[in-house]
């Protein structure tokens, strides 16, 4: 008689203990997730078409895989459009901000290499002093 009443309280003792684990686990707040937004200045390898947007590979070997530009992205079109011009053989290079999950979020014309431009710093037409 004198078993029965220990295995009991001693099982008592442990679902008390597996409970309090789990509760423990179910309690607590889930971390939001941050948001690591990556930028990068490339040229444009490959634009392929998919059926809820675009597929973009880039050239060099820091970005690798596809980066995805949904159409439902604001200004679709626009950022296409810089796209398919760098893919271009003279065209220019980007600058793509892009989240973790390679989903592009901003594409830009990257400034020039040699920086500003000489015509106007130099003042076409008129006589340096």
């Amino acid at each position: 008689m004198l078993s029965l009443i220990m295995t009991l309280f001693l099982m008592g003792d442990a679902q008390a203990q597996t409970s309090k684990i789990n509760t423990n686990l179910y309690e607590q707040e889930a971390e939001p997730e941050k948001e690591s937004n990556k930028s990068f200045t490339a040229k444009v390898k490959v634009v392929r078409e998919e059926s809820d947007g675009v597929e973009v590979f880039f050239e060099g070997d820091k970005q690798k895989g596809a980066y995805s530009l949904n159409r439902s992205v604001e200004h679709y079109g626009k950022l296409l459009k810089i796209l398919e011009d760098s893919k271009k053989p003279k065209g220019p290079v980007v600058s793509v901000t892009a989240d973790g999950e390679k989903r592009i979020k901003k594409v830009e014309k990257a400034a020039a290499p040699g920086g500003a431009d000489p015509g106007k710093s130099w003042g076409l037409g008129e006589v340096p002093e």
